[in-house]
């Protein structure tokens, strides 16, 4: 699958589409819509920064009687949306995953930049060792997770052997171990995605702008 990134010049607009992401921009802000049926839960990421990145800010026009539902390290908390906002109204930043479960079928925007570090050109997630880690792409870009260099995911070249991911496939978690030739099976991903990652030993995973 071809790898996009949502990053351009004034003249240029670049897109991803998918079944569940649609990518348009013409600058360093964009947006990608991520749709939502209703009453499933779907695992997503805040793939741009929108300055606050607080799921009232992120998730505003979530249906009320809706929930977030974030990763505690043993289990999941979760965050339901009130018509005042979400109860707690916890922090979503861009390069970690989370559970949306909305009431009606439902298509969030997220709205923000593209987040590599300031004066530079790369960003970086820091990830534990032995130890689940509930994330999603830092940049907005999409393709096969094995997918190395810039404008792409960069996992594989950045987590050490024997780490695996696990994709949510709507009912329970699939498991895709990384060996010294990549994750085995070569999933795809899309903009917007959540995933865990069991990095084997503490690893940077740093992806790169063009």
């Amino acid at each position: 699958m071809k790898k996009t990134l949502l990053i351009a010049a004034a003249a240029l607009v670049a897109g991803v589409v998918s079944s569940q992401a649609q990518v348009y921009s013409a600058n360093i802000v964009g947006y990608v819509n991520v749709t939502m049926p209703a009453s499933t839960l779907v695992l997503v990421s805040n793939p741009l920064d929108s300055g606050t990145n607080t799921a009232n800010n992120v998730l505003a026009s979530l249906p009320n009687k809706s929930s977030v539902q974030l990763w505690n390290g043993s289990g999941f908390t979760s965050y339901p949306k009130t018509a005042t906002g979400f109860t707690g109204n916890p922090t979503l930043p861009v390069g970690s995953g989370f559970f949306v479960n909305s009431t009606q079928p439902f298509t969030n925007t997220f709205v923000g930049n593209v987040v590599p570090a300031p004066g530079g050109n790369s960003a970086t997630n820091s990830l534990p060792g032995s130890t689940l880690t509930l994330v999603g792409s830092i940049l907005p870009v999409s393709g096969n997770f094995n997918d190395v260099g810039t404008n792409a995911l960069n996992l594989a070249a950045s987590l050490p052997n024997k780490s695996s991911v696990q994709i949510w496939n709507g009912s329970g978690f699939t498991s895709y171990p990384k060996t010294a030739t990549g994750f085995t099976g070569n999933p795809a991903y899309t903009v917007g995605q959540g995933f865990f990652v069991n990095a084997a030993s503490a690893a940077n995973w740093v992806q790169t702008l063009q």
